[in-house]
């Protein structure tokens, strides 16, 4: 048996308790909005409530999403001055930067915890969702979490929900733990 904590860390972190011995009907999820002005103010919000969190499930190994590595590029149409349409590319690298230290609160609060956890990329927790369900990927974690009739509040929790499964399945680190015998 092993309880995995998922973690879909923004703003809204999304959190899910996968109990391997039950089906995922039964994993329990949330998401918590970080209160506070500013990045600093909220990175202490992560660091005094998701350790509660921890202490009332008692999770025996987490998978938190990895923060992006790069800023991604959004292009989005503009009109210059003659009123003729441009594209123009931006790259928000302050949201990576305040994402990266939400990451880092959330880590250090479950690494102080003692659970050992791993970081696993959207783009490889995501591939447990069949191919055969279309759509965005919101649209797409929806539709998994409905055909595991897993009830999750929204969007960040059925992420972590997700997250969780990808951990129980796929993660290398865990079945090496279960096969030293150092997992629950």
């Amino acid at each position: 048996m092993a309880l995995i904590l998922g973690l879909d860390i923004a703003t809204t972190t999304g959190w899910a308790i996968y109990d391997t011995d039950k089906t995922p009907s039964a994993i329990v999820s949330g998401s918590f909005r970080l209160q506070g002005a500013t990045p600093f103010e909220r990175v202490r919000y992560m660091r005094s409530h998701l350790p509660r969190l921890i202490k009332e499930h008692r999770p025996s190994f987490a998978a938190i999403e990895a923060p992006m590595e790069i800023a991604p590029r959004f292009t989005r149409a503009k009109k210059d001055m003659l009123g003729e349409q441009e594209q123009e590319t931006t790259i928000n690298s302050k949201t990576i930067a305040v994402l990266n230290r939400y990451a880092g609160a959330a880590e250090m609060a479950v690494m102080g915890n003692n659970i050992p956890c791993v970081e696993v990329a959207a783009r490889t927790w995501q591939t447990i969702i069949p191919k055969h369900i279309k759509g965005k990927p919101k649209q797409r974690a929806k539709a998994f979490c409905d055909m595991h009739r897993i009830v999750s509040p929204n969007m960040d929790s059925r992420d972590a929900c997700i997250i969780a499964m990808w951990a129980a399945g796929h993660c290398q680190e865990l079945k090496l733990m279960r096969r030293t015998g150092r997992a629950a």
